[in-house]
């Protein structure tokens, strides 16, 4: 595992633990030493300094303050339901966003039927990629697509090669 990865999965382990904010402290001396406490124990467990000493320092945090991580975590999904206009009935109901007209009238979503179609209807190619002719018409066809004319750019090479002689 690469160290972005690592850093990564250690930030979501220790602030999914270290939830407060900073309306949570009295001071912004305690937060600051909150924050402090948080990136050393990220950084411990990304470079596996001390692992042991770390892991169970999450965990005696984890033990001590159940209630108030249960309690800041509910806060959280709470502000995450009013940002996106729901309430907790309606995402406990399994109801979802629904769009709606400028009358209020709900839009039903389509269902999909099929998988989404990409241009790649068609199942067999005009080549035989394992020929040396084949390759060549992929080659092509890939620079057309990418819209390059390998005439226009020869065109140009020869005339500028024929006036640089003229004017030399």
């Amino acid at each position: 595992m690469d160290l972005l990865a690592r850093a990564t999965r250690a930030r979501q382990r220790v602030l999914a633990v270290f939830n407060a904010r900073q309306s949570d402290f009295e001071s912004l001396r305690a937060w600051n030493d909150h924050l402090e406490r948080v990136e050393e124990l990220i950084f411990n467990l990304t470079e596996g300094v001390d692992a042991s000493a770390t892991e169970s320092a999450i965990a005696e945090h984890k033990r001590r303050n159940a209630s108030e991580i249960a309690r800041y975590a509910a806060r959280a999904r709470d502000e995450g339901r009013a940002a996106m206009g729901e309430t907790a009935e309606a995402m406990d109901a399994g109801e979802g966003y629904a769009p709606e007209t400028a009358n209020g009238d709900v839009v039903a979503q389509p269902v999909p039927t099929s998988a989404v179609r990409r241009g790649l209807e068609k199942t067999s190619l005009d080549y035989d990629e394992n020929t040396e002719e084949g390759r060549k018409a992929r080659a092509a066809a890939i620079a057309r697509a990418c819209g390059f004319d390998g005439r226009a750019v020869a065109k140009a090479r020869c005339l500028r090669e024929a006036f640089a002689t003229i004017w030399a």
